[in-house]
């Protein structure tokens, strides 16, 4: 990863300065702990399991970052904010690729899905993974109208740039750009 340009990549929204990790730290107790409690199952279970049945715990799960309450709950959110991403296989996509991030990286990722679950049992009692779609789409509307300086649609608008990213980097997100797997695009600079 050392000579792959810091700025590139899905991931690349998580990847934050100082200001943003202090304005991502302001993001309230709800982000701090649903973080905290991934990160530390994720460590917890990684320690927890010998060397031989790491393989075994891996390939059943087949998550290699994320716990299956923060893969169910990116599923949702990858396919409420761009329909088509289950089928594509997005949160797989990016759980494997969270795998070999950077720390800060990975918990810049788990702080933004934090915010969905605040928001969730705040408005609703319960986890995003557990709202209705009619609940969910209405939590997405009110929090892509919030400012941009707010730390919930600042998640929000990381959350959906990765999904975007990866999902229109897939064939079938080429496709429905109008890529009809016969034409090639010349660079910028050769159209001028």
């Amino acid at each position: 990863m050392s000579d792959m340009k810091e700025d590139a990549g899905p991931l690349r929204h998580f990847r934050a300065g100082r200001r943003a990790v202090l304005q991502s730290l302001a993001g309230g107790v709800g982000a701090v702990v649903f973080a905290s409690r991934a990160s530390a199952a994720h460590v917890h279970q990684v320690a927890a399991v010998a060397p031989d049945s790491a393989a075994t715990t891996t390939a059943e799960s087949g998550l290699l970052f994320l716990d299956r309450h923060a893969f169910d709950t990116l599923a949702l959110l990858s396919e409420q904010i761009v329909p088509g991403s289950r089928a594509v296989q997005v949160p797989e996509f990016l759980d494997r690729l969270l795998a070999v991030e950077s720390t800060d990286t990975q918990t810049h990722f788990m702080q933004a899905l934090g915010a969905f679950e605040r928001e969730a049992r705040e408005a609703h009692g319960m986890p995003w993974k557990t709202l209705t779609e009619v609940q969910a789409t209405a939590l997405l509307t009110r929090i892509s109208a919030l400012p941009d300086s707010d730390v919930t649609r600042q998640a929000f608008e990381r959350i959906k740039g990765a999904v975007a990213e990866t999902y229109f980097s897939t064939e079938a997100g080429m496709k429905e750009l109008g890529w009809n797997g016969s034409l090639a695009f010349a660079p910028p600079d050769a159209c001028g």
